[in-house]
């Protein structure tokens, strides 16, 4: 609990101090000055893109208005924070959509007097799509050619006599009920034998050493860092460039921890400027490296046992296959934060958009797909190897019903657009029947018609999602699906993971799925993509290193 409160301590500390920055009309000059032409031709890509997310920074604070309108901005900002931090307490958790309504209400006033059209315009800049009608021009292509295997799949589901009759609506909670069937053919599989923590670990650090050409090796934690027994220290070492980081490890779940799995920076690489830290007396290194940490929750639906020391054993404790990929997920995201090291914080790692850093964390997802990589590492308590027959199994039972899957994640990315858009809300959907993928817009009306309570708003939810999938919507259905966490931690930026994993899949198809230990390959998407962290433009970063026109790219999904 002491290191809860002086955690929160500190954010709140550094949190001030950066809201200080943020209204210093001093800075802002300078960097309205910056912003210029003639000082943009002078300055190199880093630096320009670092201008322009500083200056975003402040004018998102309201730095560039009236000072009564500033004033306002930062009330709004504060209590945009506010309630979006109270689906994490219980107090937003026993009125989850009454707090999402009061923060998209907070999210809409905010963009207003900032002078945008809606919260989703101010979101969208500086992402690869950057603008609502590009983003709903991504979902309906997709939706598009997604819709008639969709279908196919819906009637798979159908096959399963007595669930559901053939003359009934498909609707998400039938849906919902049928993939039970498909939880339950990957659970006869047995996987979970050949997949302790252990394991699960190993297997990372095979994928470290042959793709990537790193080591992680294992630090004593000092006295101060070492908050829980189960936590571990590593340093990441390259086999030619020596030490790039360290990554805290805490994968295992305790009733004392943030529910979901995560990955977060503690400090960031950068190159501190020595001589401006000299003056205030700071002597500062000439490298800053970075440190970020790893946070899963293994044995959450199995048992733990503790070693002597009050550890939980990494040998006994079994991980079930989504545990497994949300690890892999999210140390994709560690090693983009280890690996982008950059002249200034602000552009290290991760400190890009959505659209973009997620295409390594779904890239590394795909190597459990592989069963050459994944019999390196997988074995059960009798030392045996899991069969190759089961990996290929486990990845033809995901795929089956792929459609729907990528149909749920336009609804989803769908509502999240038309909630965090221009009143009166809309929604886009493909034209029937249109080759050319012609769009059409449905006017819903304003919050107000919807009244106050839960049910006005799950009305909402479906008018939007209906038009997006094949499978129908129900009140029930839409707000069991609602994801709170995105919708408040990723505002108008959840199609990022769909549009991510073109990315992702494309690479893994281009230069990995025929050899997945591709150290040259491992060493080109480390040079020529993640090493620049978020100081790149991802577009044009991505369109270099495949080599192709991604903005056909709803082509490779």
């Amino acid at each position: 609990q002491s290191y809860i409160v002086a955690a929160q301590d500190a954010f709140t500390e550094c949190h001030a101090y950066m809201c200080e920055l943020n209204t210093s009309s001093f800075l802002y000059e300078q960097l309205k000055i910056l912003s210029r032409d003639s000082s943009r031709e002078v300055l190199d890509t880093e630096t320009n893109r670092n201008v322009t997310q500083l200056k975003r920074d402040m004018e998102s604070n309201g730095i560039h208005l009236p000072d009564e309108q500033r004033k306002l901005v930062m009330e709004l900002n504060i209590e945009k924070e506010r309630i979006a931090a109270l689906f994490l307490q219980k107090e937003g958790k026993q009125n989850p959509y009454g707090t999402l309504r009061a923060l998209l209400r907070t999210r809409n006033k905010l963009s207003k007097l900032l002078e945008f059209e809606s919260f989703a315009q101010q979101q969208l800049r500086g992402t690869i799509l950057d603008s609502q009608e590009k983003v709903w021009h991504f979902l309906c292509a997709v939706g598009h050619k997604y819709r008639h295997k969709a279908i196919e799949e819906i009637e798979y589901l159908r096959s399963f006599q007595g669930l559901v009759k053939a003359s009934e609506d498909f609707t998400d909670e039938a849906r919902a009920r049928l993939t039970q069937i498909q939880h339950q053919e990957i659970n006869a599989l047995g996987l979970d034998q050949y997949f302790s923590v252990a394991n699960c670990w190993r297997g990372i650090e095979i994928l470290c050493d042959k793709v990537f050409g790193l080591k992680l090796q294992e630090v004593k934690m000092q006295p101060f860092e070492q908050f829980h027994e189960d936590v571990r220290k590593y340093a990441v070492v390259h086999d030619t460039d020596g030490f790039l980081g360290t990554i805290v490890v805490d994968l295992f779940a305790r009733s004392s921890k943030a529910c979901q799995a995560g990955h977060m920076t503690i400090q960031l690489g950068c190159k501190p400027h020595v001589d401006v830290m000299k003056m205030i007396g700071v002597d500062a290194p000439s490298r800053q490296f970075p440190m970020v940490a790893l946070t899963c929750n293994a044995g959450s639906t199995s048992s733990k046992s503790l070693l002597p020391n009050g550890s939980t054993c990494w040998d006994t404790t079994l991980m079930q296959m989504n545990e497994i990929t949300t690890t892999f997920h999210e140390f994709g995201h560690a090693l983009h934060s280890i690996f982008g090291q950059t002249s200034v914080q602000n552009l290290s790692g991760t400190r890009s958009s959505i659209d973009f850093v997620e295409t390594f964390s779904q890239l590394f997802e795909h190597f459990l797909s592989s069963p050459e990589f994944v019999q390196l590492f997988a074995k059960n308590s009798s030392d045996e190897v899991i069969p190759r027959e089961k990996v290929i199994q486990y990845a033809d039972i995901r795929s089956r019903l792929r459609a729907l899957d990528i149909m749920d994640q336009v609804v989803m990315s769908g509502v999240d657009q038309a909630l965090h858009g221009p009143e009166p809300i809309r929604t886009y959907f493909p034209k029937p029947d249109s080759l050319k993928g012609d769009l059409v817009k449905s006017v819903l009306g304003n919050y107000d018609d919807y009244g106050q309570g839960i049910l006005g708003f799950a009305e909402l939810m479906v008018k939007i999602a209906k038009p997006l999938s094949p499978v129908v919507p129900t009140v029930r259905g839409v707000l069991k699906s609602l994801s709170f966490e995105h919708m408040s931690s990723y505002p108008a930026n959840y199609y990022g993971y769909l549009y991510s994993a073109v990315f992702a899949k494309r690479i893994w198809d281009k230069f990995f799925v025929q050899h997945p230990m591709n150290r040259h390959e491992g060493d080109r998407l480390r040079q020529e993509v993640m090493r620049f962290g978020g100081a790149c433009d991802p577009k044009e970063t991505l369109k270099a290193y495949l080599g192709e026109n991604i903005d056909d790219l709803e082509t490779w999904i």
